[in-house]
C-alpha cells in the first residue's frame, strides 16, 4: 500500500496556476489539473487503499502489520481532514471579503445626471450580481466542503476497520480456544 499525501497547497495549485512544460520542444501548455481531478484522486487513492485493507482482514498473518498501518493512516486522513479545513476557513473569509467589496461597489448611489452607470437597487438583485462575479469561488468552496465530508466518512471507516481488526483477532481466539 502505497503513501501518496495530499499537499495542503494542492487547493490553491489547482486554481490559482497554470503550469508550462519546458522540456518539450514545441512548447505545449499543459493544464493543470482542475481541483476537481485533484480530489477526485485523493477519493480514489482512499477507496483503493481501505478496500485493501478489508481484503487484509482475512488473513490473521497479516493483522499485527495491518493494525499498525490503519492507525498510521487514521492520523494521516485526520491531518488531511484539518488541513483541507483550515483551507476552507481562509477561503470562505476571503469570499466574505470578497462580497463585501463588491457589494460596496455594486450598491445604489446617487449618480450624477446623464451618468450611464448600471443601478441595481434591490438586494436580490445586488446578491445575484455578486454571487455571478463570486460563482467561481463558492464553487471551490463548495468542493472542499464535499471533500472534508467524504474525509470524515473514511475516518469513520478506518475507525471501522480498527474494530474489525479487534473483532477479527478475537474470533480467531475462539477458534482455537482461548
Amino acid at each position: 500500500m502505497e503513501t501518496n499525501v495530499i499537499d495542503s497547497s494542492i487547493v490553491e495549485v489547482a486554481v490559482d496556476s497554470s503550469v508550462v512544460d519546458s522540456s518539450v520542444e514545441n512548447s505545449v501548455i499543459e493544464e493543470p489539473p482542475t481541483i476537481e481531478d485533484m480530489l477526485q484522486k485523493q477519493r480514489d487513492y482512499w477507496f483503493t487503499w481501505i478496500d485493501a485493507c478489508t481484503k487484509a482482514l482475512k488473513d490473521m498473518d497479516k493483522l499485527p502489520d495491518l493494525q499498525c498501518e490503519v492507525f498510521s493512516r487514521r492520523q494521516e486522513a485526520l491531518e488531511q481532514y484539518h488541513a483541507f479545513s483550515t483551507k476552507l476557513a481562509k477561503r470562505t473569509k476571503a469570499y466574505k471579503e470578497g462580497y463585501a467589496k463588491l457589494y460596496n461597489e455594486i450598491r445604489p448611489t446617487k449618480l450624477s445626471p446623464g451618468s450611464t452607470s448600471m443601478m441595481y437597487t434591490t438586494e436580490k438583485a445586488i446578491d445575484s450580481q455578486i454571487e455571478a462575479r463570486l460563482s467561481e469561488e463558492r464553487y471551490n468552496i463548495s468542493l472542499i466542503e464535499s471533500y472534508m465530508n467524504y474525509m470524515d466518512s473514511t475516518i469513520k471507516t478506518i475507525d471501522g476497520i480498527i474494530y474489525s481488526i479487534a473483532n477479527r483477532i478475537r474470533i480467531e481466539e475462539i477458534k482455537i480456544g482461548k
